[in-house]
């Protein structure tokens, strides 16, 4: 239970969980509010098997294999977590769920729940549409591609 409660009390991580918890309840009142109970549950979901798991464990990051492996059981979280989006509130919300992943802000959540410098690049978002187009990214085109990313999904709900 120590070891639970330590968890809870890194960071910044104590606010994602009651987030998530409060946007959960919410989202069946307010629909569009699933949209951050979803980037809440898969930013829990990297930090706990990502951060603790496989990079605050070692001085080292962890061989290519490893990662891979982890990132496959990811996209299945998440692909799992936005179907089940569609299935309680609207598959419109499933699609934003989606857009506001492939925009990056799950990543962008990421640094600021564990309290973490931005990097200046961001080399590992070539997956996301600035990405694809430009490569490495910045921390400013970051920031403002989940913006537009929020954007273009709440579009897609209300339209």
């Amino acid at each position: 239970m120590k070891e639970i409660l330590e968890i809870f009390r890194y960071r910044l991580l104590w606010l994602n969980f009651i987030l998530l918890i409060v946007s959960a309840v919410l989202m069946f009142n307010y629909n569009i509010i699933s949209l951050l109970t979803f980037a809440f549950m898969i930013n829990i979901y990297d930090i706990l098997g990502y951060h603790f798991t496989l990079i605050r464990r070692t001085t080292q990051l962890p061989d290519k294999v490893i990662i891979r492996a982890y990132r496959i059981h990811q996209m299945m979280f998440e692909i799992l977590a936005a179907v089940l989006i569609g299935l309680m509130v609207g598959w419109e919300f499933s699609i934003g769920c989606v857009i506001i992943k492939f925009f990056g802000v799950q990543d962008a959540l990421y640094y600021l729940f564990l309290q973490k410098k931005f990097p200046d690049k961001f080399t590992w978002m070539k997956w996301t549409p600035l990405g694809i187009i430009k490569g490495d990214l910045s921390k400013i085109e970051v920031i403002f591609q989940a913006v537009i990313g929020i954007i273009i999904a709440i579009l897609i709900i209300i339209l």
